[in-house]
């Protein structure tokens, strides 16, 4: 099995929410994420492709969809047919045949034939193939879900990376107080941390 970088798979990321990437990229996506080690910050995104790969077609999208139209065409067309139609009866023989199990006697001059039984005997119905239902391809609307899933996903991302920037800056700042910094607020709105002058001197006006 191939072993793509985590880098190579960010990118394929960034390409599939941008729909540009290609079918084989997208089977590169689906294999890492239902067969490979997904790192755990990526788990909502092996979470998606679980689901979708529950849904779409096994390989060949485009010749499985083209297929599942005319099966389902073809169906509509013969089901109506296939519930009207009945077997014929197969036609009576003008001479009854013999049954294997009958014992042939010569008959008494008082008794009467023993009645033909052929006609009475019950056909076997033939048993009509029913033709088994093809897994049901993605929707547009399994698809909007996904899309709207993977933003929200996004914008979690986002939010947890701007919390993480904001504990880095607090950290400094407690770090640089106590090491004898003062924070100074320049005229573009950034804060600079300068050393605290030690000794101070008294100006006569």
């Amino acid at each position: 099995m191939i072993q793509y970088t985590k880098e190579y798979i960010q990118l394929l990321l960034t390409e599939f929410m941008d729909g540009t990437t290609t079918l084989e990229e997208e089977d590169i996506l689906n294999q890492y994420f239902t067969q490979g080690n997904v790192p755990a910050e990526w788990e909502e995104y092996r979470l998606l492709f679980a689901e979708m790969e529950g849904m779409k077609p096994q390989k060949n999208r485009k010749r499985w969809i083209g297929w599942s139209i005319a099966a389902a065409v073809v169906g509509m067309a013969i089901l109506p047919v296939t519930m009207l139609w009945q077997p014929s009866p197969l036609p009576t023989p003008l001479t009854a045949k013999a049954d294997s199990t009958t014992v042939l006697r010569p008959e008494a001059p008082n008794e009467q034939p023993l009645p033909d039984t052929t006609a009475l005997r019950k056909q076997q119905p033939v048993k009509q193939q029913r033709s088994r239902l093809r897994k049901p391809k993605p929707t547009i609307h399994d698809y909007d879900k996904a899309y709207t899933l993977m933003a929200e996903m996004e914008q979690e991302q986002q939010a947890v990376r701007q919390q993480i920037e904001q504990a880095r800056q607090e950290v400094a700042h407690v770090q640089l107080t106590a090491a004898g910094f003062v924070p100074v607020m320049q005229e573009d709105g950034t804060i600079i941390y300068v050393e605290e002058p030690k000794e101070y001197f008294a100006y006569e006006e």
